[in-house]
């Protein structure tokens, strides 16, 4: 849908909205990973795209689909870290810190990478990150 209407991200939004309910969510992450590769390196701008999408789930399927689009090697992991840290709402920062924290196993796979990770997210969600790594 990008390409369809030309990167504007409003109007893929209005599209995904208007997809039958079962595709929306994956509509919306669609979007958020289109969202990230347009704006990567710049988490204030991909958040910013993101709220296109409507308010609640539309828009953390988009925030997901945005951060996993800047973690998918070593390299995105503060872009990733600091995607999550400037989000204001909790159920973002949640679903953010989550999304990441599955994938860092994936993408770090020494125990001290993990570690050092960990080390960097903010303090409320440092427990939970090293607890979702294994850690």
């Amino acid at each position: 849908m990008i390409q369809i209407f030309s990167g504007n991200f409003a109007k893929v939004a209005v599209a995904c909205s208007e997809a039958k309910q079962l595709y929306q969510g994956n509509c919306f992450e669609s979007m958020g990973r289109d969202v990230g590769g347009r704006f990567r390196g710049d988490p204030g701008e991909a958040i910013h795209a993101c709220s296109n999408a409507p308010g609640g789930a539309s828009r953390l399927h988009c925030l997901t689909g945005a951060v996993q689009d800047s973690f998918w090697d070593r390299s995105g992991q503060d872009h990733a870290l600091l995607f999550c840290k400037i989000l204001k709402e909790s159920a973002e920062k949640n679903i953010c810190y989550g999304t990441i924290f599955t994938r860092a196993p994936q993408i770090l796979s020494d125990k001290n990478d993990l570690q050092a990770f960990c080390s960097k997210v903010e303090g409320p969600f440092r427990k939970q990150c090293l607890i979702s790594t294994g850690l």
